[in-house]
């Protein structure tokens, strides 16, 4: 903006980037490419093995941490 501050009869211009894609197919469209829809690699709801994760902290045990934390 500072420098259009001396031609103020001067309009603005804006342009139009070209989109990167060289089809209308989803699939071969770069942008696409590892996004989130990759992560899992399949849509849906994920169920995960809940018997990998570790037993949860006692009441006393967090307290004892949330002190421990807190010092």
């Amino acid at each position: 903006m500072s420098d259009n501050q001396g031609n103020k009869n001067e309009e603005q211009s804006f342009t139009i980037q070209p989109h990167p894609a060289t089809t209308n197919d989803p699939n071969t469209d770069p942008a696409l490419k590892g996004g989130q829809a990759d992560v899992f690699g399949k849509p849906g709801p994920q169920i995960f093995d809940t018997s990998k994760l570790e037993e949860p902290l006692s009441k006393d045990e967090l307290a004892k941490r949330s002190a421990e934390l807190n010092k």
